[in-house]
């Protein structure tokens, strides 16, 4: 017996619905605690409504730990990192789809192919030898300059443009008279904002909420990026749990807020930028 379309489809979205709430209930339920007080928090059965000691969560919050000065300091590191990603990304998988002729293109293609599936914690002690040579030990550009390699962005925008413009495009383009610059710029580009948008959010997010590179690197608490310095808030007998729920909770906000920025591009790209 075949379910009617209706039914059918009530069904999908009252099972999205509660599958949904795996994900919304955490996030909730860290909100309520950020607002509850430190007392409160180790109660049983704990708090399921919302305090009144937010006011006193943000005091300790801001007096704990330079928080402001942290946010700035995640702002700058994932935006220029999410930025240099994208400009790389670009264009090498641009390089590598246009110019199928050249030597060594596939031994190269398989290279970064190849390195996404080495976990990156083989490479943690080569990877901090280069760092600490290079003199970027407790600064930002350990964490900037380095994640611009990223194997899994040039894979993911070569296949991208790979499928999404033709070969006949660059050559129209060269009949023109049209740089490889002028191509990637004018052509390239506006065609692959849908794979641009997903690598800037994955590269955003990641950065945003990454902490095991910042430990490595960084001593000097005015170079914390957020996660990090959330940590301040642990001593050796507690942790003050209402004040990193409510740094962790306005840690949400801008990702939240570049994530709907984001997504308004990949849309755009996806009904604007295909090939006619």
């Amino acid at each position: 017996m075949q379910l009617k379309p209706k039914v059918k489809t009530s069904a999908i979205y009252v099972a999205a619905s509660l599958i949904s709430l795996f994900y919304i209930l955490p996030l909730a339920w860290m909100v309520i605690l950020s607002t509850n007080t430190r007392e409160d928090v180790y109660k049983f059965p704990p708090p399921i409504t919302f305090g009144s000691a937010t006011g006193d969560n943000l005091q300790r919050l801001l007096e704990g730990i330079p928080f402001i000065k942290a946010l700035w300091n995640s702002f700058y590191v994932s935006g220029l990192q999410t930025l240099l990603v994208l400009l790389v990304s670009s264009l090498t998988a641009y390089a590598l789809s246009k110019y199928t002729r050249v030597r060594g293109r596939k031994l190269v293609l398989g290279i970064i192919i190849g390195s996404i599936m080495i976990p990156p914690l083989a490479g943690l002690i080569p990877w901090f030898i280069v760092i600490k040579n290079l003199g970027w030990l407790d600064t930002h550009w350990g964490l900037i300059i380095p994640p611009a390699a990223n194997a899994f962005g040039v894979f993911w925008l070569y296949q991208f443009i790979d499928r999404a413009i033709p070969k006949e495009i660059y050559e129209a383009a060269k009949v023109d008279g049209a740089s490889d610059l002028r191509t990637f710029s004018s052509i390239v580009l506006p065609l692959i904002r849908p794979g641009l948008a997903a690598l800037g959010i994955l590269t955003f997010l990641n950065a945003w909420q990454n902490f095991q590179t910042p430990l490595l690197l960084l001593n000097d608490e005015n170079l914390f990026t957020l996660p990090l310095a959330l940590t301040n808030l642990s001593t050796l007998y507690a942790t003050d749990v209402s004040a990193v729920m409510l740094g962790t909770t306005i840690s949400i906000i801008p990702l939240l807020i570049a994530f709907l920025l984001m997504m308004k591009h990949f849309i755009e790209g996806l009904t604007n930028g295909s090939v006619k």
